[in-house]
C-alpha cells in the first residue's frame, strides 16, 4: 500500500515537472533573466497571452486602450472547473452586492484583483506580475494548489503602459554597460515629465473615483464587473525606504467596517511571517493612510473589498541597481522579491480568511441596502441646476455605480443641509428634482462623496481632506435625514434639436447654461464663425439674457454668410445648446448687439509652458481640458531651450503651477508686449516680484504690516521649546490639506461669468492680497474653510485674500489666479473659469 502510494505521488510529481516544463518561465519567454532588464510592456502583455494560450488555467482578456494606443488587459488565473463557471461565479458576486437583478445559484468564491504598476516608474511591479502569474499556473508555490481551487486571481499586469514605456525607453538609452550603482549618473535621473504619470501627466492613483482618464474609466468597468473581495496595489517609495504593508496609517475613514479593519491587521501579520523569514525589513501604520477616496485602496474598502497598497523602496531612481547610504546595494531583483513575496502573503491569508471575506462583504452590501449608516438619508439635487454640470455628476455617479432617480414627494418641505449655503436650511422637492438615495447598495460610497465635511480621526492626512461633490459641481444640493421615495421613471435628459434656418436671422443667441454652451463657442471659433458676449443683461425677443450670453451675427460673419446657418445650427445639436433666432440687433433692454457692450469672443493661440521647473500634473491637467473636453488645439512649449524660446505668434500663455525664474524676462516681455497672461498657483511669482506690477505693491504693502503687527520673541521664550517629534505637526498649523473655501465672485467681469456669485475651489497655496490697481475678481472673505483640514496659522493667513484678480501690464493683461481651479480634471466648476481667461 505504501509503495502504492509512493508510485502516485510520483507519477503526479511527473506531470507537475512535465506542466512546468512546457510553459516558458519568464526568463525562458524574454530570453533574459527577469530582473536584469526592464521590460517593455509589449512584451509583458504577449507573455499574458502566451500563458493564456498555453495554460488551462489562466484567461486573457484584453479591456482597453491607452491614450497613445497600448493595450490594457489581464489574466484571469483559477482552476480549470472554476474557469468552466467564470460566468456564473462572476454574476452571483454581482447578485450578492445587490448591484446585479438575478436568481443566486449558491456558488461564491472570492475574487482577488492583483493590481501593479500603476505609476510608470515604479517599474519592479509589472516584472513581478509576470512571476506570480507563472508561479500559479504552474503550482510552483506552497499552497497555490488549492489557492485556485478556492479563489479566482485576477492579474493586471501594468495600470499604466504609456507611463511604463516612458521610463524603460529612457533607461534602456541612458543605462551604462556596466550597471552602475551612482545615484548621481544619468540613468537613475530621467528628465522632465517624470513617467509615473500618463500620457496627459495625470497621476492615475488618484482618479479611482473621479476616472477622468481613459486607463482608470476603462479598468474600473471591468471591476464593476467583478466586484473583488479582495484589491491589492503594489508600488514603489524612496530608494532609502524599506517595504510598507498594511495595516495602514491613520486617519481611516469612518465608514470602514471593524472587519476591513482585522483583515488589515490579519494581512499586516501574513506579509510579517513571510518578510521575517527572509529576514527583510518593513514598518506598517505609517504614511498611508486610508481617508481620500482617490486611491487603490481607499476606492476598493468603499467598495466593499479589502483593498490593500503596498510600497516596495525603490522606484525610478533605483534604475537596476542603486548604492544606498548604508552601503548596501538595491537591485531591480530584489524590489522583486519583495514585491513577489507581498503577493504570496496576499494570497495565502485571502484563502486562508475566504469564508470570512464572503460572509463580511455580503454583509457590507446587504447593510448598505437595508441600514445605511449615513446620517442623511436622501440627497437632494436641484433640476434648476445647470443641465451640464448634472450631465456631469450623474456620468460619475454612473462610472462608481451609484443609483439616483427623480425625486418623489414633490411639494413636500424638509429640514436639511444645504451645501453651497454651508448651513442647515430647509428644502421643497419641486417636480424635476433628482434624489440620491442612501438606501442602495453603494450607500457608504455615496455617503463618502456626499457628506458635507469629511471627518478625520487625525489632521495629518497624506492627500486631500475635503472633496465634496457639490462643491466640485457648484450645484444646488441638500443633505436630508429623512428617507425620501425616489420615482420610478427614467431619467432622460430633453435632447435639444435645432433646424438650420432658412429665413437668414440677423443674430442667434444663447443663454450661458454651462460647460456644453462653451464648448459650442470654441468649436465655432474652429469653423471661423465669429461670436460675441454681452457684458450687460439685455432682453430681446421677449427673452431674458443674462451677462456673458453669446450673440452670433450674421454681420461679424460675412465671409460664411452662405453656410453659417448650417454650421450654427449641427455644432448646437453637437453639444446640446439651444438657439434663439433674432430679426434685429435692436433689444428691448440693455445694450444693442453691435455696443462696446458686446465683444467680441477671443480666437486665441494657446501655448502651455512646460518643462523643468514646471509642475507637471497642473500642465497636463490644462492639456488634457483643451484637447479632450474643449477639444480645441494647443501647443506646449517646453522651457528647457530658453535662450531660443520663441512666443511670437501666441496670444495666450498659460503658466502652470511652477518655477519660472529662468524665463521670467521673457514672460513678463511678452505681456507688456500686449499678450495675456493666465498664472496659476506659484507661477504668479513671475509677477509678483516684477515691481511695476500692482501685484507687488500689494505683496509690498503686506509684508511692511506684517513686520509692523509682528511679535518680537524673546531669546527665554519657551514657546521656542518644539519637540523634535511633533515637527510635522508644527508644519500642519501652516498649512491647507487641500480644504475647500467659499470664494465670492464679482459677477460683473467677464472672467467671473458662469461661476455664480459664490464659487468653491480646493485651496492648497499660499495667501495673495487684493490689488490697489486692477480687479479683484474672485476672494475669501472668512477665515474658515467650508469643509476639510486647515491649520490655525493658515486660517489666520486667508481672510480677506485673492483668488482671482487681472491687471493691466503694458499693453498686456495678466489673470491670476491662485488655486487650482480644475483640481485633478474632477473640480468641473473651473472650467468655466479657465475658459473665461483664455476666451473672453
Amino acid at each position: 500500500m505504501i509503495r502504492f502510494t509512493l508510485m502516485i505521488s510520483a507519477f503526479f510529481l511527473f506531470l507537475l515537472n512535465i506542466n512546468c516544463q512546457t510553459i516558458k518561465s519568464p526568463d525562458e519567454f524574454l530570453g533574459y533573466e527577469l530582473g536584469s532588464q526592464f521590460t517593455f510592456h509589449h512584451r509583458a502583455v504577449e507573455y499574458f497571452r502566451y500563458i493564456a494560450s498555453v495554460s488551462p488555467l489562466a484567461d486573457y482578456r484584453e479591456y482597453g486602450k491607452t491614450y497613445e494606443g497600448r493595450q490594457l488587459g489581464v489574466c484571469i488565473v483559477s482552476s480549470e472547473e472554476n474557469l468552466a463557471h467564470l460566468e456564473e461565479y462572476r454574476k452571483n458576486n454581482l447578485i450578492r452586492t445587490g448591484l446585479l437583478e438575478g436568481e443566486f445559484t449558491g456558488k461564491q468564491i472570492p475574487f482577488i484583483w492583483l493590481a501593479y504598476n500603476v505609476h510608470g516608474n515604479e517599474s519592479a511591479g509589472m516584472e513581478t506580475a509576470m512571476k506570480t502569474l507563472y508561479t500559479l499556473v504552474t503550482k510552483s508555490y506552497p499552497g497555490s494548489d488549492e489557492w485556485l481551487k478556492s479563489c479566482i486571481i485576477i492579474i493586471d499586469p501594468c495600470q499604466n503602459p504609456d507611463g511604463r514605456d516612458l521610463y524603460a525607453n529612457r533607461y534602456r538609452n541612458s543605462q551604462n554597460l556596466i550597471q552602475n550603482t551612482d545615484g548621481r549618473t544619468w540613468e537613475h535621473n530621467q528628465g522632465w515629465p517624470g513617467a509615473r504619470s500618463n500620457h496627459y501627466l495625470f497621476d492615475l492613483n488618484r482618479d479611482w473615483t473621479w476616472q477622468t482618464q481613459a486607463e482608470s474609466s476603462q479598468r474600473l468597468a471591468l471591476y464593476n464587473q467583478f466586484m473583488p473581495q479582495v484589491h491589492a496595489d503594489f508600488h514603489e517609495m524612496g530608494a532609502e525606504s524599506s517595504f510598507f504593508f498594511p495595516p495602514g496609517a491613520e486617519p481611516w475613514h469612518e465608514v470602514i467596517t471593524p472587519w476591513q479593519h482585522e483583515f488589515h491587521r490579519l494581512m499586516g501579520k501574513g506579509n510579517a511571517q513571510l518578510f521575517d523569514e527572509k529576514a527583510r525589513l518593513y514598518f506598517t501604520k505609517e504614511n498611508f493612510d486610508l481617508f481620500c477616496p482617490s486611491f487603490g485602496d481607499t476606492w476598493p474598502l468603499f467598495n466593499g473589498a479589502a483593498g490593500f497598497t503596498y510600497e516596495q523602496g525603490g522606484g525610478g531612481y533605483a534604475g537596476l541597481s542603486l548604492k544606498l547610504e548604508s552601503g548596501d546595494t538595491l537591485t531591480l531583483k530584489k524590489r522583486i522579491d519583495g514585491h513577489f513575496t507581498a503577493t504570496m502573503a496576499t494570497l495565502k491569508v485571502a484563502y486562508d480568511n475566504r469564508v470570512k471575506l464572503l460572509e463580511e462583504f455580503n454583509r457590507f452590501f446587504a447593510e448598505n441596502l437595508n441600514k445605511p449608516s449615513f446620517r442623511y438619508k436622501s440627497i437632494i439635487i436641484k433640476g434648476s441646476n445647470d443641465r451640464d454640470a448634472l450631465e456631469d455628476l450623474f456620468n460619475l455617479l454612473t462610472k462608481n455605480q451609484i443609483r439616483y432617480s427623480y425625486a418623489g414627494n414633490t411639494g413636500k418641505k424638509y429640514k436639511g443641509f444645504d451645501y453651497l449655503a454651508n448651513a442647515e436650511g430647509e428644502v421643497t422637492v419641486e417636480k424635476g428634482d433628482f434624489l440620491i438615495s442612501a438606501y442602495q447598495p453603494q450607500s457608504k460610497f455615496m455617503q463618502v462623496l456626499f457628506e458635507p465635511d469629511s471627518k478625520a480621526s487625525d489632521s495629518l492626512s497624506y492627500d486631500l481632506t475635503a472633496w465634496a461633490l457639490p462643491y466640485a459641481y457648484n450645484i444646488k444640493a441638500f443633505a436630508v435625514e429623512d428617507q425620501i421615495k425616489g420615482l420610478p421613471e427614467k431619467i432622460e435628459m430633453k435632447a435639444v434639436m435645432n433646424q438650420p434656418a432658412t429665413d437668414k436671422p440677423y443674430s442667434y443667441v444663447v443663454d450661458y447654461t454651462g460647460f456644453n454652451t462653451l464648448k459650442f463657442i470654441s468649436a465655432l471659433a474652429g469653423k471661423n464663425i465669429r461670436a460675441r458676449y454681452s457684458l450687460k443683461p439685455f432682453t430681446a425677443g421677449g427673452k431674458n439674457y443674462n451677462r456673458g450670453s453669446f450673440i452670433i451675427a450674421r454681420g461679424d460673419n460675412s465671409n460664411s454668410a452662405n453656410k453659417i446657418d448650417v454650421i450654427v445650427a449641427e455644432l448646437a445639436n453637437k453639444y446640446q445648446v439651444g438657439l434663439n433666432k433674432t430679426s434685429t440687433g435692436f433689444v428691448e433692454k440693455g445694450k444693442d448687439f453691435g455696443s462696446e457692450y458686446s465683444s467680441l469672443v477671443r480666437k486665441s493661440n494657446i501655448a502651455i509652458l512646460c518643462g523643468d521647473g514646471i509642475s507637471s500634473g497642473p500642465a497636463g491637467e490644462l492639456w488634457y481640458l483643451f484637447e479632450r473636453e474643449l477639444e480645441y488645439p494647443v501647443s506646449l512649449i517646453n522651457v528647457a531651450n530658453r535662450e531660443n524660446l520663441d512666443l511670437s505668434g501666441f496670444d495666450v500663455l498659460l503658466l502652470p503651477s511652477g518655477n519660472y525664474s529662468k524665463v521670467r524676462d521673457t514672460i513678463v516681455d511678452f505681456a507688456k508686449k500686449g499678450g495675456r497672461v493666465v498664472a496659476f498657483e506659484n507661477a504668479i511669482q513671475v509677477f509678483a516680484t516684477e515691481k511695476s506690477t500692482s501685484l507687488y505693491k500689494a505683496i509690498e504693502t503686506r509684508t511692511e504690516e506684517q513686520k509692523a503687527a509682528e511679535k518680537k520673541i524673546k531669546s527665554d521664550d519657551t514657546s521656542l521649546l518644539k519637540k523634535f517629534g511633533d515637527e510635522d505637526r508644527h508644519l500642519l498649523s501652516e498649512r491647507s490639506a487641500a480644504s475647500i473655501y467659499k470664494v465670492m465672485v464679482d459677477t460683473t467681469n467677464p472672467f467671473g461669468f458662469g461661476l455664480g456669485s459664490e464659487w468653491f475651489v480646493m485651496k492648497r497655496t499660499q495667501a495673495y492680497p487684493f490689488l490697489p490697481n486692477g480687479s479683484n475678481i474672485g476672494y475669501i472673505l472668512e477665515s474658515k474653510p467650508v469643509a476639510g483640514f486647515a491649520g490655525y496659522k493658515y486660517q489666520k493667513q486667508i481672510k480677506n485674500t485673492l483668488v482671482i484678480g487681472s491687471e493691466r501690464t503694458g499693453s498686456g493683461e495678466v489673470i491670476y489666479i491662485t488655486e487650482d481651479p480644475y483640481f485633478r480634471a474632477f473640480w468641473k466648476s473651473g472650467r468655466a473659469l479657465i475658459w473665461n481667461a483664455v476666451f473672453r
